[in-house]
């Protein structure tokens, strides 16, 4: 017996030979060099390379900005101090926001963010990547002296708002949080847990400036009512040895 999948499957047989007909026939009036660049284009898009491709763009100008800038214990000191109690409706009245989606719900597009929400996700993430991963060869010169494991929760459809990170475990985890608003409820979402390990100071203060650069990747970009992320200190990893 006939269901609707068997029709549409028989209907698009029928129109199939008709297509690639017209389809063949529009593509023998293209030049050699166009039906080449069209390849290149759509093997490229299949197999995800314009997406690296972008990203590691995106990387190579974090890496200037970040050399360029230069970090230290002060620059630390100074991102603390600076946004360490920015809300959400700072950033909304301010302008750097503009009409977001409510909290838990998608996550904030670029046309959501003004030039200047836009910049300073871009000065968050710099500082998250020159904490976890910064070096004297990057022109990062901060006191290390105590390993700690960073580890973030997010929804699995959010964890591109992570992109820029590097060297990062992945685990798989279901959400048992349910809002009490009834909006955003995790219950059995399909979360992921990332950890990354990376030299903190005895003051801790690098620490910090994690959660607040997190937090204002989230205000800005990944838009969680609660973005999860804890740190445990380590007492030995093999890391520590080379």
């Amino acid at each position: 017996m006939d269901n609707i999948s068997s029709i549409i499957k028989k209907a698009q047989d029928d129109l199939f030979p008709e297509l690639e007909a017209k389809i063949r026939s529009e593509l023998k009036q293209k030049d050699k060099g166009w039906l080449i660049d069209q390849i290149i284009y759509l093997t490229c898009e299949r197999h995800s390379l314009h997406a690296q491709k972008e990203n590691l763009e995106n990387m190579r100008r974090r890496l200037a900005r970040i050399s360029k800038k230069g970090y230290d214990d002060q620059s630390v000191k100074d991102f603390i101090d600076k946004y360490r109690k920015i809300r959400r409706e700072n950033l909304e009245e301010s302008g750097l926001l503009a009409n977001p989606p409510h909290m838990g719900m998608a996550a904030i597009e670029s046309r959501q963010r003004s030039t200047k929400g836009e910049a300073l996700l871009e000065e968050a993430r710099d500082m998250l990547y020159a904490i976890l991963y910064g070096d004297e060869d990057i022109n990062v010169n901060l006191t290390r002296g105590q390993e700690e494991i960073l580890t973030m929760m997010l929804p699995r459809d959010k964890s591109d708002s992570l992109f820029f990170l590097k060297a990062v475990t992945e685990m798989d985890a279901a959400g048992t949080w349910k809002d009490p608003q009834g909006i955003s409820n995790d219950d059995e979402t399909d979360n992921i847990g990332l950890q990354v390990e990376f030299g903190d100071n005895v003051k801790e203060s690098t620490g910090i400036a994690v959660f607040i650069a997190l937090n204002l990747i989230n205000l800005l970009h990944i838009n969680e009512q609660i973005f999860y992320a804890r740190m445990e200190k380590i007492e030995m990893s093999s890391l520590q040895l080379l």
